[in-house]
């Protein structure tokens, strides 16, 4: 599980979780699958955006709810639903279907640096297709505000927004040219391609969580004949049943890929957390129900 041998031991304590309360969470019997990707470069509208924010305030509470989640966290599990539409050049229908997945996230702390790992195995009934065999990187998202990633990007506060209702800071990040690419990265032949990416997040102005994120990418990444990917995230609290913990995870995802010869277009929703505690006080114990 680990690329070296870590300095201390783990325990792994699995956890039911409460589900996901966010009445901002989009209503997926209502919605069909189109391409409506996120205005990364559009100005924001709405809210007050000339009210002041101190920005380093806001990434320092932004720091803390995501130093809290790798510090809480060794894996979680979710069930995920994804549906899916591929289109051709000129919008015609390629293919589109739906599945249920178990959907598996680990941290890793790597001598590199953090690391998060996802996998996906079909419940029955499902089976695997092409958007969900992709590792789209959804958990590492918010850890951009992580003091480890905060300083590979340009940040600066647009102003304030409601969200969900919620006061809110809206923060636009972008790759630094000269700070490597650490978030994502796309695989060819077991080659990675890094992914400079920009965008903007919706930070709770109480807390510091991550309540709704959108991003893009800089640049077209032409070995692997990706010319764009957008995501748009909502975030909603999961809290541990048995411990005073809460930590924000991906609830709904919206993801748009620009192929050049195709688009896709994928939405995530996750349920069912169950998480897995880290304390460092004890040796490992691999959960029997982490399946």
């Amino acid at each position: 599980m680990f690329a070296r041998e870590p300095a201390w031991k783990f325990v792994v304590t699995p956890e039911l979780a409460a589900g996901p309360q966010s009445k901002g969470a989009k209503n997926r019997e209502s919605r069909t699958l189109r391409w409506d990707p996120p205005s990364i470069d559009a100005p924001v509208r709405g809210g007050d955006l000339s009210m002041p924010c101190a920005l380093s305030s806001v990434l320092e509470q932004a720091d803390a709810r995501a130093n809290e989640m790798v510090a809480n966290l060794q894996n979680f599990t979710a069930q995920e639903k994804i549906e899916y539409q591929s289109l051709g050049y000129m919008g015609n229908h390629l293919e589109d279907g739906q599945g249920t997945f178990d959907y598996v996230v680990v941290f890793e702390q790597r001598l590199e640096g953090m690391a998060v790992q996802e996998s996906r195995t079909p419940k029955r009934g499902s089976r695997a297709f092409p958007a969900s065999t992709q590792d789209v990187g959804l958990p590492e998202m918010a850890l951009i505000f992580h003091r480890d990633f905060q300083g590979d990007y340009d940040m600066k506060c647009e102003g304030a927004a409601k969200w969900d209702a919620r006061a809110t800071w809206i923060v636009y990040f972008q790759q630094r040219s000269d700070m490597p690419s650490r978030t994502a990265s796309f695989a060819v032949r077991g080659a990675p391609y890094p992914a400079k990416l920009k965008g903007r997040a919706w930070i709770a102005q109480d807390s510091g969580e991550v309540i709704h994120l959108e991003t893009s990418l800089m640049e077209a990444i032409p070995a692997a004949h990706v010319k764009q990917l957008y995501l748009s995230i909502d975030y909603a609290p999961v809290q541990f049943r048995t411990r005073n913990v809460r930590v924000w995870l991906p609830q709904t995802v919206d993801a748009y890929g620009d192929f050049g010869d195709h688009r896709t277009i994928i939405y995530h929703t996750f349920a069912n957390f169950l998480l897995f505690s880290v304390q460092t006080d004890q040796v490992i114990d691999t959960p029997k129900n982490a399946e």
